[in-house]
């Protein structure tokens, strides 16, 4: 399978940091924290609960994937696989946390709003 034309995209979007992979790797997982909340948001009921979970945990795995496949980052540049996986991952998690809730609490539907204050 050829990755070029994924490899051209990734490295026009992030090729302005590439003498600093730290920061190459960073703003991938920050991209794939806001596809994901969007993901999970716009979801709605669907994505409520455990599969929203799954799908931002596998979409955070397809951003490590990203970083090492498709922008060529060797674990090694950035002090081994360890801190390939947990650099930046408080950062992914926060955002992706409150921007699917921030999406998630205004797509609830007006009429699960009216039973939920009118008991």
């Amino acid at each position: 399978m050829d990755l070029t034309p994924l490899k051209s995209i990734f490295n026009r979007m992030f090729g302005k940091w590439a003498d600093s992979p730290n920061d190459q790797q960073y703003y991938v997982k920050i991209l794939f924290a806001f596809i994901s909340a969007i993901l999970c948001g716009i979801g709605g009921q669907a994505f409520a609960g455990t599969r929203g979970v799954m799908l931002g945990f596998l979409i955070y795995v397809l951003s490590l994937y990203v970083i090492r496949y498709l922008l060529d980052i060797e674990p090694e540049q950035l002090g081994g696989i360890q801190k390939m996986i947990t650099n930046s991952l408080f950062s992914y998690l926060m955002l992706w946390t409150v921007v699917w809730t921030l999406l998630y609490a205004f797509s609830i539907p007006a009429d699960i709003l009216l039973i939920i204050n009118n008991p």
